[in-house]
Order: structure tokens, then C-alpha cells, then sequence
């Protein structure tokens, strides 16, 4: 019994010396290099369950200790900067209202002190002189109370800060980013939780009307469902809404706060709560030679507060060295070296041989299995909304209609979301379901339904195809002709007529005496006709008139003595043709639904059967938009189009063709921004020139021997494409 006792109180004097070397992670030339030192460390109980501890250093003290609190277990962490450790001893015991003990650890260049507490409870901290004042209040602190951190303190006399803009991304590992746009970058911030959400103060800060608002960012697929922006006072204050278990971080970049909010995936295995891989408990030292392996775990256990059970299985011992580790770094290189593994539960961490516990947890499984073998089962009615009945019947059949037989039905009984004894039926008349499971199933299927059966956005898509042509010609052409009449005489006639389109335009005549030989000299205003010879035929020995000429010039010269008859045409015609066709076919469907609309014509023709007779087909020559939208999380939109623009052209051999213009083609585009998808430009310039040879080339009057004609024409086509997201605020009023 001696001996026993005997080794109990080495244990202990063991344990003790361990729980030292955890707390003390200085070496002596960093306790030499503080001259600032606490001297002395008292507590005493208030009235009312508070209670005050009195901290004195050395020197004074320019700040009181920052600090922050822990939940699970319960503790306060104050840092003393630029102040070591002159107490004897780093662990007191203390057993007075909330607080437990006080554990100091000093650094490079701070003292941390950790107050150990029952319960969660606030504090306060001050300081005057070298005397640092903390009292702890007595009531419980539970996890409505608000826990405030002032990110940045406002500059006195400084301007009035406003805020620009607000705006929510993703990130790239899924969480939440909403990134605030300040005008001055000296803004005081405060940020606390506050329950489940989190409350962000910007003090003396202007909220302008368009910003107070609330984005709903569901669809971004984050921790983050809601995000307030409103006006408090003198004050902004921005409202998070999270769901889940989650953690927020903030950061400044000059004008630029960003607070960033991310899912924290409970690993039961992992010691820390936290996101971020690795290891993130707070550092120790051990230096144990060949000390057994449950005091070493009952070492860890007293410097982390959690509770660690060992089974009957864990022994031996080992000789451990360890300098500045995270303690769950330190905890699974013991557990490795041993062949040891964990599994937590809260605050309880079990830790047992490897091969143990996974044979504990097949069994765990097994009986499960049987569990829901043998569970009874019973039956729910789920009315869904807006998704069909029988739809989701196919989804927890595991993709078919009906049951899980036949060819694959093994590969279908996996995939299904009932077990293997649950059935489900529909009504189409009342869109519900039956579903006959037993109760975690139907609590499973309770959930798919509240997520899957949701209202399905609204995209509106607006097409717009614009024609635009710009016509230019112009041509120039000559006749003529000369006729020897052989009459006495000469007589001289001049021709100017014009005309619009194939319309003649009106015509009068005048004489003009210009002198005489032989005969008379006449000026006349026709339709633009020359003069033709006895026999009744034109007297033209060059027709290279323009076709359909908006004007022309005729003049005719007849000598009578020599019985000559010369006739000239000028012929000349110019267009100048600009216009724009504008085509607008509008949409509206579902998210993820194909929409299509159509208008135009359809060409019938004559179709050849089997037996040789003639049917009446149809081919048809429409206006078409069709498109499949698909909302991202980031609200913007992926659309596969199909946009057509047909109409009849020219007619061959009694058969009408069709003119086609047609793109077909994926794009992404932003909530009411318009995207240019394509466009087709076309343009045709051409001099064309016809004339006699040899004359045709004749200085000067070879153009009497040609016509000449320039066309420049342009066309070109642009398809744009706008899409919207329905607001389903909106109402028709």
C-alpha cells in the first residue's frame, strides 16, 4: 500500500511538471529581454457572485490587456504585451465564483493569461498605473449576448464617410464575400454576433436610399441567405444572416471592407473547430522520458479543458520531446506512435487501439442495418407545390417510373432514396405523395422536399435582329444615230425630257428662231423620244441607253439639203437607298425550361407521293427564338439559342425559295446586360462598263459609244440578345 501510494504521488509530481512545461514556452533570454514583469496576481469575491482579480506589473501599463473568450470550455485569454511572467509559479488555483483557476503562458514578447472559468461569463478590463483591474460579472453569458470586436477605431474630426456600394460575391472555396465600398478608408468599424447573425456597425457613416436594402443571396450556394444594409442613427449598420454552422473573418484593403464567411464542416474526428486544414490548437512543450502513455493523455486533457477517456487496452510507455507543437499536433503523434485512434463527441474524446474501435463501429453499423430490417414502418401524405407528384416519384424510385425490377434494378435499388421496404404512390389530381418508410427515411424525404419543391425563377429573353443597308448607283449611257433623209431643206430639232420611275412627267413645247438655211431651227420639250425616219424606224446606230433612266437628254439635228438626220440620247440614273429592318421576338420561361416563339409564313408547294400523286406540303418561312436559360448561382445567365429569320425570296420555275438567316449558339450573359452575338456585314461595289469597240475608247466622244454603271451597296446584320431575371416582387398593379 506504501508503494502505491508512493508512485501515486510521483505520478502526480509528474503530471504537475508537465502541465509547467506546457504552460512555460519562453526560454530564459526571453524573460530576461521584458523588464516589464507581473509582480503579483490577487483575487477576491464581490457581492452578487462577481468576481475581481488585480493584476500589478511592474511598470504601468499604456493599455488595458486585449482580450476574447471562449466557449467550449469556458475561458477568458488576455494578452499582456511587452510583459513577462515574475510570478513563481504559472498555474493558481482559485475556485472563487466562475473562476476556476488562472493559467499564465509567457512568449517572445507578451504574457498570456487564461482565466478558467465554470461558465460562460463576461468581463471587463482596466487599468490604472501599473494595477490591472478584470472583474468578472456574475450571470451566465449565453450566445444571444452580443460579442463586439472594434475592427477599426473612427479617426476624431475626420469627415463624413458614406458608403459607395455594397456587393456580394462567391469565393473559391464556397464561402461568402460581401466586399463594401467606403468612401474614406479611416471608417470606424464594429462587428459582433449577435445570436445567429452577425451585426457590422460603420460609425458616422452615411447609408445613401438605393443601398438600404436587403440582397437575397440563396442562389450563390454560400453560408450566406441574407444580407441587410439600413441606416442607424448616425450610424450604418449591415445586417448577416447565415445558416448552419459557420465562421467569419474580416480584413480592410484601403477603401475596401470585406468580411468573408464560410461553412465549418464538423469533422467528428478533428480536435479544433475550425475550416482551415492542419492543425490549429494552441502550442505547447512536453519533455517526458519513458512516462506512461494515459498520463501523458491526462496531461493533454488538463491543458485543453476536454475530457479524453482511455479504454482499458491503452498501455505502455514512451519517451516524448516536443518544443512549440499544437496540442492536437502533439495528441495524434502520440496516438500514431502507439497505433492509438480517436473519435470526439463534444468536448469527449474517446481514444482507443485503432483495430478496436473500428470493429466497435462495425458492429455499430450491423446493428443499424438490422435496426431498419426490423423497424416498422409507416406512412406519409406530402403535398408538393409547385413540383409534380410524379416527378418526384421517378426521384425516389432512383430514376425510374415504376419499382426497382427488371434488367439494372439492383443498380436502381442503390440509387433510390427510399430503403428497400418503402414504396411511394402518387395522385396527380391533388399533386401528393404517399410514401410508406420508416421514420428517418420520411424525415429525410421531409427534407429533400423543402429544398427541391421551391418556386422556379423567371427569365425574360428579349431578341433583337437589325438589318441595316445602304444603297448607292449611278449610270450614264448614250444613243445615237445617224440618218441620211435626202429631203431639201435642213431642219433642226432639240429634245429635253424627263421622267420618275417609268411615269412620264409632263411636257410643253416652245419655238426658238435661230436663224435660217434652207429651213427653220425648233426647240422642243418631250417625253424623251427622238426623232424617227420616214420608214417609222429610230435612226440610232448606238443603244447603250440606262434601263429605266430617271432623266434623259434627246437632241436631233435634220438637214434637209443633205438629208441627214442625227440623233442623240444622254440617259442617266442615280439611287441612293438607305433603310433598317428591326426584328424583336420576346420570351419569357422558367429556369432550366425550353421556350420558343414563332411568326411568319409558311410557302405550300407540291410534294410527290409513292403513288405518283401530288400532295400540297408546306415549308415554312418564319421569324423563331428559341432558347433554354440557366440561372447561376452569381445571377447571371447561360442561354442555348436558336434564332431564325426567314423569309420567301425569289421565285424559280413557279417554286418560291427562302432567304435564311440563322445563328445557333451558348452564351453567358449578366442579369440585364445585352450581348452582341454575332453579326453578318456584306458589301458588293462594282463599275461596269459597256461600249461599241474602237468607238467606246475614243477620247471625249467615246462616251457617246458607252454607258457606264457603279453600284456600292452595304448590308450588314447584327443579332443582339437581353435577358432578365423576373423579379417575383414585382406585381401587376
Amino acid at each position: 500500500m506504501k508503494m502505491n501510494h508512493w508512485m501515486s504521488k510521483l505520478l502526480q509530481a509528474t503530471m504537475l511538471f508537465g502541465l509547467m512545461l506546457v504552460a512555460v514556452t519562453a526560454n530564459a533570454e526571453d524573460q530576461s529581454a521584458l523588464t516589464n514583469k507581473i509582480e503579483s496576481l490577487d483575487y477576491s469575491t464581490l457581492p452578487g457572485g462577481r468576481v475581481s482579480i488585480r493584476v500589478k506589473t511592474t511598470q504601468p501599463l499604456a493599455n488595458p490587456p486585449a482580450g476574447f473568450t471562449l466557449t467550449g470550455p469556458a475561458r477568458i485569454a488576455l494578452d499582456f504585451p511587452k510583459v513577462g511572467n515574475g510570478l513563481a509559479k504559472n498555474n493558481i488555483q482559485a475556485d472563487a465564483g466562475a473562476l476556476k483557476s488562472v493559467t499564465l503562458a509567457q512568449g517572445k514578447d507578451r504574457t498570456r493569461m487564461v482565466l478558467n472559468l465554470t461558465k460562460n461569463v463576461g468581463y471587463s478590463a482596466s487599468a490604472s498605473g501599473n494595477e490591472v483591474t478584470i472583474l468578472l460579472q456574475a450571470n451566465e453569458v449565453t450566445s444571444e449576448v452580443n460579442v463586439e470586436t472594434k475592427f477599426s477605431e473612427s479617426v476624431r474630426g475626420a469627415s463624413s464617410v458614406a458608403i459607395n456600394n455594397v456587393d456580394f460575391a462567391r469565393g473559391k472555396n464556397g464561402e461568402g464575400r460581401i466586399i463594401v465600398d467606403l468612401s474614406d478608408a479611416s471608417a470606424g468599424i464594429n462587428i459582433r454576433q449577435k445570436g445567429k447573425v452577425i451585426e457590422v456597425d460603420f460609425i458616422n457613416t452615411d447609408v445613401p436610399a438605393n443601398l438600404q436594402r436587403r440582397l437575397n443571396v440563396t442562389n450563390f450556394n454560400t453560408p450566406v441567405l441574407f444580407v441587410d444594409t439600413m441606416k442607424q442613427g448616425n450610424n450604418g449598420r449591415m445586417v448577416i444572416e447565415p445558416k448552419g454552422n459557420w465562421e467569419q473573418s474580416a480584413y480592410q484593403a484601403d477603401k475596401k471592407f470585406i468580411i468573408d464567411v464560410r461553412q465549418v464542416i464538423e469533422d467528428p474526428n478533428k480536435l479544433v473547430r475550425g475550416s482551415k486544414p492542419g492543425y490549429a490548437g494552441e502550442k505547447l512543450s512536453l519533455n517526458f522520458q519513458n512516462i506512461e502513455v494515459r498520463s501523458v493523455l491526462q496531461v493533454i486533457a488538463d491543458f485543453t479543458g476536454l475530457n479524453i477517456i482511455s479504454s482499458d487496452t491503452v498501455t505502455g510507455n514512451l519517451t516524448l520531446r516536443l518544443k512549440d507543437v499544437p496540442w492536437d499536433q502533439a495528441l495524434e503523434i502520440i496516438m500514431q506512435s502507439k497505433g492509438l485512434d480517436k473519435r470526439k463527441s463534444g468536448n469527449v474524446i474517446l481514444i482507443a487501439p485503432a483495430d478496436e474501435l473500428a470493429a466497435k463501429e462495425k458492429a455499430e453499423l450491423t446493428a443499424q442495418l438490422e435496426k431498419e430490417v426490423l423497424e416498422s414502418i409507416r406512412t406519409e401524405s406530402f403535398t408538393l407545390k409547385y413540383q409534380k407528384a410524379e416527378d418526384f416519384k421517378t426521384i425516389l424510385n432512383g430514376g425510374v417510373s415504376g419499382g426497382g425490377g427488371g434488367a439494372g434494378g439492383a443498380q436502381r435499388m442503390r440509387n433510390r432514396v427510399l430503403s428497400e421496404r418503402g414504396t411511394v404512390n402518387h395522385d396527380a389530381r391533388t399533386n401528393t405523395l404517399f410514401v410508406q418508410d420508416t421514420a428517418r427515411k420520411l424525415e429525410e424525404i421531409q427534407a429533400m422536399i423543402n429544398r427541391v419543391d421551391v418556386p422556379v425563377k423567371q427569365v425574360m429573353i428579349e431578341s433583337r435582329l437589325v438589318i441595316a443597308d445602304d444603297k448607292y448607283s449611278k449610270a450614264l449611257g448614250a444613243r445615237l444615230g445617224i440618218t441620211q433623209t435626202g429631203r431639201p431643206g435642213s431642219n433642226t430639232n432639240a429634245t429635253l425630257s424627263g421622267s420618275i420611275g417609268n411615269r412620264p412627267t409632263a411636257t410643253t413645247a416652245t419655238t426658238i428662231t435661230q436663224g435660217q438655211h434652207n429651213g427653220s431651227v425648233q426647240t422642243a420639250l418631250t417625253n424623251g423620244n427622238v426623232f424617227t425616219s420616214s420608214d417609222g424606224q429610230p435612226d440610232l446606230m448606238s443603244n447603250l441607253a440606262v434601263a429605266n433612266a430617271a432623266g434623259s437628254i434627246a437632241y436631233s439635228i435634220y438637214n434637209v439639203a443633205a438629208g441627214l438626220l442625227l440623233n442623240l440620247e444622254l440617259t442617266a440614273m442615280e439611287t441612293d437607298q438607305r433603310g433598317k429592318i428591326v426584328s424583336s421576338p420576346r420570351v419569357i420561361t422558367a429556369n432550366q425550361s425550353k421556350a420558343k416563339i414563332a411568326a411568319g409564313t409558311e410557302i405550300p408547294y407540291l410534294q410527290a407521293s409513292s403513288s405518283g400523286a401530288a400532295n400540297v406540303a408546306f415549308k415554312p418561312a418564319v421569324l423563331s427564338l428559341e432558347v433554354t436559360p440557366q440561372i447561376t448561382p452569381d445571377q447571371k445567365i447561360i442561354m442555348e439559342l436558336d434564332i431564325k429569320k426567314d423569309k420567301v425570296g425569289q421565285i424559280f420555275n413557279g417554286v418560291p425559295s427562302i432567304d435564311t438567316q440563322n445563328i445557333n449558339t451558348q452564351v453567358l450573359v449578366g442579369n440585364g446586360e445585352t450581348a452582341v452575338l454575332g453579326g453578318i456585314f456584306e458589301q458588293i461595289e462594282r463599275n461596269d462598263v459597256d461600249k461599241v469597240p474602237f468607238f467606246g475608247d475614243l477620247p471625249l466622244f467615246g462616251n457617246l459609244f458607252k454607258r457606264t454603271t457603279r453600284q456600292n451597296d452595304k448590308t450588314e446584320l447584327l443579332i443582339f440578345i437581353t435577358p432578365r431575371i423576373v423579379d417575383e416582387r414585382l406585381t401587376l398593379q
